[in-house]
């Protein structure tokens, strides 16, 4: 048994009547289970399938200290880099993984809206949280989700009756300073959407300094019927930062997700995307950009599960990967079989700027159905030597030049952010020059 599963195992053991939810029965018996799970299964090696081409041995080497409230010490004027808007959104900010109700803004809800910080809402009220903390994807490479499961200290709990209209769009702000003992971050977030809902849900993650730390995130997706759900998720921790992130989404019939990730902080970072489409005629689009330099490791999986006819999907994701960085995608769309007029397509495009830089892609489909519309493809290359040499040739600097081939590659994934104010938000966030080597 290595350093940090002990300790993990022994903060749970010492800590586990303060964790949020003690005091119900089924969310003190589910985090339990996971804890059980998380000591037989470990944490996930490359021997594994899905983790082949990432090595988490700098997280099992390491036992990363869970954040206490004496650590939130910041004003409004600290966050605001970070902020897509400080008037056009609502926000819940938290802190090394905790809430702090100073920073957010959540006045003038629409009526019924109900956004709340996770720990509290589960030892008020855990009959509202209860259903969706119980879920789990069995197997031997969810060590990180069962870590999670078990000790997950505070989070956003966003639910949307039936019919609601969230006009502004709702940031779930994480920041994580910098502290003597690197400290571990694991928010659990649930976004509920009722019947005919609509929303825009902005999670992103972020250091203050180049602080060290661990982020172990978990984002439940709930969508009723016809509900419509834009979900973006922005990466952008310090490059000591370590990152593991997994999204569960379930889509009843006539729903419509949009999802938009963009990764470009975080030495290590790993993000899960699993999405069932449970309903007749449900939509769902996965568009994602990361941008990776020196030796920083990007890894993205994401599962596609037609569970329901009449459902479409559509899944684009692009790197950009400089100097000695390595970037990992991995997709696959599953149909099972009966399950017939499907449609998805998946594509992966990436771009190496250096002849040290390295991708492995893998876009998949299992198909075991007839009358379905299903593809993939991948592409890997580098910039066009003829447009940078037109491009020069018209009074641009190689630098410029460079730089302007590797936005107009981005732009596809940057103009599916809505609204605009969330599109000019993200595109000031990218650092398209990426860092050599």
């Amino acid at each position: 048994m290595n350093t940090a599963m002990n300790a993990y195992q022994d903060h749970f053991v010492e800590h586990a009547m303060q964790l949020p939810g003690f005091d119900s029965v089924s969310v003190r018996v589910s985090r339990q289970e996971a804890m059980q799970r998380f000591m037989q299964s470990g944490f996930p090696t490359q021997r594994l399938e899905n983790w082949k081409h990432t090595s988490v041995t700098a997280l099992w080497k390491r036992a990363y200290k869970p954040s206490e409230p004496g650590c939130m010490g910041l004003d409004p004027d600290d966050i605001t880099p970070y902020l897509a808007d400080r008037r056009g959104v609502y926000r819940l900010v938290f802190v090394n993984g905790l809430f702090s109700r100073p920073l957010s803004d959540l006045h003038d809800l629409p009526v019924g809206v109900r956004v709340a910080s996770m720990a509290q809402l589960v030892n008020d009220s855990p009959c509202e949280v209860e259903p969706y903390l119980g879920n789990h994807t069995p197997g031997n490479d969810q060590g990180f989700s069962d870590l999670n499961h078990a000790l997950w200290g505070d989070g956003a709990f966003v639910h949307l009756p039936s019919g609601t209209r969230l006009e502004k769009p709702l940031h779930l702000l994480y920041l994580s300073t910098i502290s003597r003992e690197p400290m571990v971050a694991m928010p659990r977030n649930v976004v509920v959407a009722g019947t005919d809902a609509h929303a825009q849900i902005v999670e992103s993650y972020a250091s203050l300094g180049q602080a060290r730390h661990f982020t172990n995130a978990h984002t439940t997706l709930v969508l009723g019927e016809k509900a419509r759900v834009r979900h973006l998720l922005l990466l952008q921790e310090s490059l000591v930062a370590h990152h593991v992130g997994t999204m569960r989404a379930t889509q009843m019939g006539d729903s419509c997700l949009d999802s938009q990730l963009f990764s470009m902080g975080g030495e290590l970072t790993r993000q899960e995307l699993h999405v069932t489409l449970a309903g007749e005629r449900a939509e769902c689009s996965l568009d994602g950009l990361f941008i990776a330099g020196g030796g920083q490791h990007m890894d993205f999986h994401t599962s596609m599960h037609h569970t329901s006819p009449d459902t479409w999907s559509r899944q684009l994701y692009k790197g950009v990967l400089d100097g000695n960085a390595r970037g990992v995608f991995n997709g696959v769309v599953r149909v099972p079989p009966g399950i017939h007029h499907t449609r998805s397509n998946q594509t992966s495009a990436n771009l190496l700027l250096s002849d040290t830089a390295e991708i492995d892609t893998k876009p998949q489909l299992e198909i075991n159905t007839d009358a379905v519309q299903c593809s993939h493809g991948a592409t890997v290359g580098s910039l066009d030597p003829e447009a940078l040499f037109y491009l020069q040739s018209r009074g641009l600097n190689v630098t410029s030049a460079r730089l302007l081939l590797i936005k107009g590659f981005a732009e596809e994934v940057l103009q599916r952010v809505k609204p605009t104010l969330l599109q000019a938000w993200v595109g000031q966030s990218l650092n398209l020059g990426v860092k050599q080597s």
